[in-house]
């Protein structure tokens, strides 16, 4: 099925790809580390590979990287479950809390959205 037909939602990996391509191309500046593994309704799951743009003095992946990681993967689940109607979404609060200094490597996020609205 096209991806015209499919703007309604439940997007594939590749369609929510392709839609990033074309609409926020940027978020692959400096060269693509951000690989969609798998997506689907309110699900997603995001590969950061290790690149040393990420990595911090100490060897560890920065916080900004992981952040930017957590924030994406948030988007590509919101892009899978509501299509291209929803690329005009924004996060609105996000909150890491750091448990250890990650070693520098691919580091995989999964959501799974438990709410999805327009009001908090």
């Amino acid at each position: 099925m096209a991806l015209e037909q499919r703007s309604a939602g439940r997007l594939t990996a590749a369609e929510v790809d392709a839609l990033v391509d074309l609409h926020f191309p940027q978020v692959h500046t400096g060269g693509k580390v951000l690989f969609i593994e798998d997506a689907g309704h309110r699900h997603a799951r995001v590969r950061m590979v290790a690149h040393e743009r990420n990595v911090r003095p100490g060897n560890t992946i920065s916080g900004p990287s992981m952040f930017t990681l957590a924030d994406y993967s948030i988007y590509v689940a919101v892009l899978a479950t509501l299509g291209e109607r929803a690329l005009q979404a924004v996060t609105s609060n996000l909150n890491i809390t750091y448990m250890q200094r990650p070693e520098p490597r691919d580091i995989v996020c999964e959501v799974d959205l438990i709410k999805l609205g327009k009001r908090l």
